[in-house]
């Protein structure tokens, strides 16, 4: 089974700017059940959470797999994984992490657990901050070469352009 939808769940946070109950509403989902449980302590978690994030991102991008694993190893002791089979009917049955806690810890959980199945699953040098020069968005690099230097396709093309640009220029005014 890909858990990446996990690790996902963690950079979509960290790239995130979730500040009040109806943005974390329209995150998930408005029509989901677990939007109708959001509270405002669940925008609280998620802020101070980002910032742990972050650190293991940062770490990633550092080259350092002892704070990495650290960090992730610390925030698994603050957000408990609690793993459920859940099924909306009996052909569905998928798992959810920590499914009776509040959202915002439910959140951050499977956002750690995410990134602990891709430092075990992959390797912790899997972990960057967009290569872009005006960018900080951090990502999960699940390329076969872990070549990935950017945070999506715009950062890329808008840097590789730019570079294209200077060449260009410089070129003629050799």
């Amino acid at each position: 089974m890909d858990f990446g939808h996990y690790a996902s769940r963690a950079v979509d946070l960290v790239n995130s700017d979730i500040s009040t109950d109806a943005e974390l509403r329209a995150y998930l989902g408005p029509s989901t059940a677990t939007a109708a449980r959001v509270a405002s302590r669940d925008v609280a978690v998620l802020r101070r959470a980002r910032g742990e994030l972050r650190e293991v991102f940062e770490a990633g991008a550092g080259g350092d797999e002892p704070a990495l694993v650290g960090s992730i190893n610390r925030m698994l002791g603050r957000y408990p994984i609690s793993p459920r089979i859940s099924g909306h009917d009996n052909t569905s049955w998928h798992l959810h992490v920590n499914e009776e806690a509040a959202v915002g810890a439910a959140l951050v959980a499977e956002s750690v657990f995410g990134l602990m199945l891709v430092v075990t699953q992959l390797g912790a040098n899997r972990f960057g901050i967009c290569g872009a020069p005006d960018c900080d968005r951090v990502f999960v690099d699940t390329s076969p070469n872990r070549s990935k230097r950017f945070c999506g396709d715009r950062c890329a093309t808008r840097t590789n352009v730019a570079a294209f640009r200077r060449r260009r220029s410089a070129a003629k005014a050799s």
